[in-house]
């Protein structure tokens, strides 16, 4: 994906903005609704809102330092422009204001349900109304300084040099009362901002190691991805952004994974905030059922429903020409059995730095749930973390999260003087552990499934789940393998190819495991080259996409991507960890492998 995208949320939904502060992507009422400005689809019929100038000589942009607010600033033959976009915390509204010394076209083109919808418009006392003729979704654009109408068109405004600001309320249910609709521009936008900034500050945490602008803006990341009713957070801000261009590897990321939501607890926990990794941590365990499997599918949508499956928008061109673009994902009929170790890995860290035996004893019932489904499936085969769609197998990786998730319960049964199911749990954890040294052993390296030659990336998490010590001469085997086969230029794809046939780019993630092994190993400067690669492919904005063209500096797949933000939080805050001689986090010391 290129050019380059902003992120701007409101702890509800979130929306992207180009190069020149154009929206657009922007679902409501939620991350993942249908969209109300969808251009990033569909640059025909999707929509947008702008406001720019008619010709400019350069443009630029930047977050202001207090948080997701962009400013975009013009340079003109005639002048200069400075506009600035944010969404406001609480009822979802767009913020614009500039100041400029150049005229500005304002065009405001919203589409309704994935751009299939066009509005019915009204013109009102401060601008105008668009509504949805289908459904009950109004679009209200005020404007607050000198403007006028240059055409007859509904859509477009010059606003004339000075200040002016701009605001576009968005509902999704018909108000009882329709007056809210005429009433002016809510507040001074610097004080709207200035409340809001306090929001996205909260994000912040205490950070003295290297790159702590980009550490900062990734907890940002965050916060706005994450939505704020229930602390879940998504797997990305958007839907049908490819990996490869042109092809059909594209999908819908605005949902609540099961893994990623239990990784990026993981993150925030290790960055300070137990607040923020507990209310990801109750989320997850309240949606353990305990007399089916136990998470109905690998994913959530943000209210901790079931969502529907996957469908085409099949009206939409596409980004780049990539069809289909997607709406909701077929994985959520896949067995994914690393789920549970993923979320019991997250509590077992969380109690462990800050106990609270009360909630323990509250959510023993989903624990012990998870427990008794990873004794019973860890010997099933399923799709791996990494969603095959064709491909089943007895996954290494599967096999790694459910040990890692029974030697969790067995620490916190043993705590509780639970002894039956500490010896349970413990006794299952060692026959995995068993299983996965014998069949390494026989192949001379930990292989992604049993005889299989290939290599993967999430093998690199072995020794981060305390599984094996990085200087072990399986894993190191491993290690080689997979630097030969898998690494380029400081970058690590995931594997060499699947289903649906050859990976063509790093994956973000698994470059950030690289150097935290790399960081196990004592090889502090070797784990700065690869951490300052990835970093020096951030988007100029300090975001990260799923992948990454590594020629071009292009993101590839959904964006911006929680696994990516979290990946490099873990990473720096585990290097200080290193730094310090600090021990770095796993299970209590015994004797390990």
């Amino acid at each position: 994906m290129k050019p380059f995208y902003a992120l701007l949320a409101n702890g509800m939904t979130a929306l992207l903005a180009g190069p020149t502060g154009a929206i657009d992507w922007l679902p409501v009422p939620r991350f993942d609704g249908p969209t109300i400005f969808g251009r990033l689809l569909d640059k025909h019929t999707g929509g947008y809102l702008s406001l720019e100038p008619d010709q400019f000589t350069s443009v630029s942009q930047r977050y202001l330092p207090d948080g997701l607010c962009l400013e975009t600033t013009f340079v003109t033959e005639s002048g200069t422009a400075e506009v600035r976009t944010w969404m406001s915390v609480g009822r979802t509204a767009v913020w614009l204001s500039c100041r400029t010394e150049v005229p500005l076209r304002l065009t405001c083109r919203p589409s309704f349900g994935y751009g299939a919808v066009r509005p019915a418009y009204y013109p009102t006392a401060h601008g105008i109304r668009y509504q949805n003729p289908h459904g009950p979704e109004i679009a209200q654009l005020m404007i607050h300084g000198d403007h006028q109408r240059p055409t007859d068109r509904v859509d477009q405004w010059m606003i004339e040099p000075g200040e002016s600001v701009m605001v576009l309320r968005i509902s999704t249910e018909q108000p009882a009362d329709m007056r809210w609709l005429n009433r002016p521009i809510p507040g001074d936008p610097d004080h709207v901002w200035n409340l809001t900034s306090k929001y996205w500050h909260a994000a912040h945490r205490p950070y003295r190691g290297p790159h702590a602008d980009l550490y900062q803006k990734s907890l940002e990341v965050m916060k706005a991805l994450t939505y704020r009713p229930t602390g879940a957070p998504i797997a990305a801000a958007t839907t049908s952004l490819p990996e490869i261009p042109g092809e059909a590897r594209q999908w819908d990321y605005r949902y609540v994974w099961v893994r990623d939501s239990a990784y990026a607890g993981e993150a925030l926990l290790m960055a300070g905030d137990a607040t923020a990794a507990r209310r990801i941590a109750e989320f997850l365990l309240d949606a353990v059922s305990p007399t089916e499997r136990v998470f109905p599918a690998p994913f959530l949508r943000v209210d901790g429903t079931l969502p529907d499956g996957e469908r085409d928008l099949m009206w939409l061109s596409g980004h780049a020409e990539s069809r289909p673009a997607r709406a909701g994902n077929g994985a959520i009929h896949q067995l994914q059995l690393d789920l549970a170790g993923s979320v019991l890995w997250l509590v077992y860290h969380l109690h462990r730095l800050h106990p609270n035996p009360d909630w323990l004893d509250h959510y023993w019932w989903a624990l012990d749930a998870l427990g008794e489904w990873m004794r019973h499936t860890w010997p099933q085969q399923d799709a791996s973390l990494w969603e095959y769609r064709t491909i089943r197998g007895h996954h290494t990786h599967s096999r790694l999260m459910n040990w890692a998730g029974l030697e969790a319960l067995r620490c916190l049964a043993e705590e509780r003087g639970v002894r039956d199911r500490a010896d349970r749990w413990r006794k299952s954890a060692d026959r995995i552990r068993d299983l996965l040294l014998e069949e390494a052993r026989r192949s001379g390296v930990f292989a992604p499934r049993p005889s299989d030659p290939s290599t993967d990336a999430a093998l690199l998490t072995l020794p981060l789940y305390d599984f094996v010590s990085v200087d072990h001469p399986l894993f190191t085997a491993t290690l080689a393998h997979i630097e030969a086969s898998l690494l380029e230029d400081g970058l690590v794809y995931r594997y060499r190819s699947d289903d649906l046939g050859a990976a063509r780019h790093p994956f973000m993630l698994a470059g950030f495991w690289y150097a935290r092994v790399l960081l196990r190993q004592g090889h502090v400067a070797a784990a700065d080259e690869v951490i300052n690669r990835h970093i020096g492919l951030a988007t100029p904005l300090g975001l990260f996409g799923e992948h990454v063209d590594p020629w071009t500096g292009a993101v590839r797949g959904n964006f911006p991507q929680l696994f990516s933000h979290t990946g490099l939080i873990i990473t720096l805050a585990e290097r200080e960890r290193v730094v310090r001689g600090e021990p770095l986090w796993g299970f209590p010391a015994y004797e390990r492998l």
